[in-house]
């Protein structure tokens, strides 16, 4: 029988060899600690390792506790900190709790305290561990009833917001075996998707039944009614965001706006090329590419790609009676931490409208060899990215001057994106279609289990000439590789977030609106 791992405690203090002693202790009581005596060498092992708890010395020279403890917190908000400090200033201690500090410690410490300190955190630890699983298991029991019976859109988007929210909590207890009941429910829920998604959305595009928010309708019925209301609002788009990387960022943005949060339905194909020109001209690929042939044609070329979709947005807005915003404010950004927005920040324009090439951003993000190529860690490794980023970015400066002036934000994405594992193969014309998700033209061939054909471009209002033109989109973590260069594809996209298929992740994406708080 295996025993139970030890909890693994990290020590930060600069004069860590006088610790010696309480180490010592520690390891005797079967804890197993590793030191640091700065700050910097700190936050580089908690990137290496998943510590359990961790002990701070409060003044170090160089980075100090509480700046060490803040950097730690916001790579990984679960880690439990003790703050360890000499001085008993009430103005230090309420600095330290009001920095959302575990637990708090005088100078000198023995043995004793620090043994008692480790048993009261893990002890907490287990009953919000406890707690959690029992609450997991009851909501899932509950939603399995329910989805015996019909379901609605509402009912999806009810239980896919409910999963990216366990998403989050499970991620923050490092339990194991609950990761995998999650793992497990969610593969699940996906193929019961997959079922209802391919009987409904051909009825969706055309009308013919009730619909859930597509993104096609997002300008008319969410951006359209402020701007006649004379609300100055700022747009914000990041193609390919997902509701679990919203919910990421949320606590850091609650405090400034309230907000209301719904969930939007992506098109499919799930592909930014296909999907951002549907969300802001609110018309269907098919219909863009008749009726704005000249604009859909930009919007295909990546050097011409944002004039198109100012074209198409413009003319959406005039279709709603908006036809004075022509000049406002249409930037894309490409990923960087701080484009310069202040031009756009001075411009008194009821609107603004920002771009953000969100796959771009998380394909940017820095790789550890530490992280394993699972999928879910890998998602749980790309939303801890995703919070480091946000401390820095120019979307959260974006939101704070939103916040201070009184600016609306809506925020949502033109769809979302899936950790890709399993290649398929495919036969068709590469040279035509590299996309690893979605491939299109004529005489495709591949494994039918993994894969959504798409037969008939007119009836999905897709470009394309019934019966010459199909479509193949890869199902859940699926993707294509073509069956003479199987290495490359096969170590090019594995393991990678990207769009263009059909699954939970790519089709539901937030739909979120920041209103200013009146007393910030």
């Amino acid at each position: 029988m295996n025993s139970p791992r030890k909890k693994l405690i990290l020590w930060v203090d600069d004069e860590i060899e006088f610790l010696r002693a309480h180490i010592m202790f520690l390891e005797e009581h079967q804890y197993e600690v590793v030191k640091a005596n700065n700050g910097d060498d700190a936050l580089a092992l908690v990137h290496k390792q998943a510590f359990d708890l961790v002990f701070m010395d409060e003044q170090m020279p160089g980075k100090d506790g509480l700046t060490t403890m803040e950097e730690i917190k916001s790579y990984d908000p679960s880690i439990p900190v003790v703050m360890v400090t000499k001085s008993e200033e009430e103005q230090v201690m309420e600095e330290a709790w009001g920095r959302d500090v575990d637990g708090y410690l005088i100078k000198p410490v023995n043995p004793s305290q620090i043994l008692a300190v480790c048993k009261r955190i893990f002890h907490q630890r287990a009953l919000k561990k406890t707690h959690l699983t029992s609450e997991y298991v009851i909501k899932y029991s509950q939603y399995k009833a329910k989805f015996m019976t019909n379901q609605t859109p509402a009912d999806w988007s009810g239980l896919f917001y409910h999963l990216c929210k366990w998403d989050v909590q499970v991620q923050s207890l490092r339990d194991n075996g609950l990761e995998l009941t999650h793992e497990n429910h969610r593969n699940e829920v996906s193929k019961k998707f997959l079922n209802y998604l391919g009987r409904m959305y051909i009825d969706w595009v055309k009308g013919r039944s009730e619909n859930p928010t597509l993104t096609p309708q997002i300008i008319k019925n969410k951006l359209t009614p402020k701007l006649l209301k004379n609300e100055k609002v700022v747009l914000v788009v990041l193609s390919g965001f997902r509701v679990d990387h919203w919910l990421t960022l949320r606590q850091s943005i609650e405090q400034h706006f309230l907000i209301k949060e719904n969930i939007a339905w992506s098109i499919l194909p799930t592909d930014r090329n296909f999907c951002l020109p549907c969300l802001l001209s609110g018309q269907y690929p098919r219909q863009i590419s008749l009726e704005s042939s000249s604009s859909w044609k930009k919007t295909q070329e990546t050097d011409q790609e944002l004039s198109g979709l100012k074209e198409l947005f413009f003319k959406n807005l005039h279709a709603q009676g908006i036809k004075d915003l022509d000049q406002s404010p249409f930037i894309q950004s490409m990923g960087e931490v701080s484009p310069d927005f202040s031009d756009m920040l001075q411009n008194p324009s009821l609107l603004w409208t920002l771009l953000y090439d969100w796959e771009k951003i998380v394909s940017d993000f820095p790789q550890q060899e530490s992280i394993a190529e699972d999928a879910l860690q890998k998602e749980q490794n790309i939303r801890t990215l995703i919070k480091i980023w946000f401390e820095s970015s120019s979307l959260r400066k974006l939101l704070t001057h939103c916040a201070l002036n009184g600016r609306k934000v809506l925020l949502t994405a033109d769809h979302g994106g899936a950790i890709v594992t399993e290649p398929v193969e495919v036969f068709c014309q590469e040279e035509q279609t590299p996309h690893p998700r979605l491939k299109s033209g004529s005489n495709i061939s591949c494994d039918e289990r993994h894969v959504h054909f798409i037969e008939s471009p007119s009836q999905y209002q897709l470009p394309g000439i019934d019966g010459e033109t199909s479509y193949a989109l890869a199902k859940e973590n699926h993707y294509f590789t073509y069956p003479n260069k199987y290495q490359y594809f096969g170590s090019r996209f594995k393991g990678q977030m990207v769009s263009g298929g059909v699954s939970l992740y790519e089709v539901m994406v937030p739909l979120v609106e920041l209103i200013p708080k009146p007393h910030f």
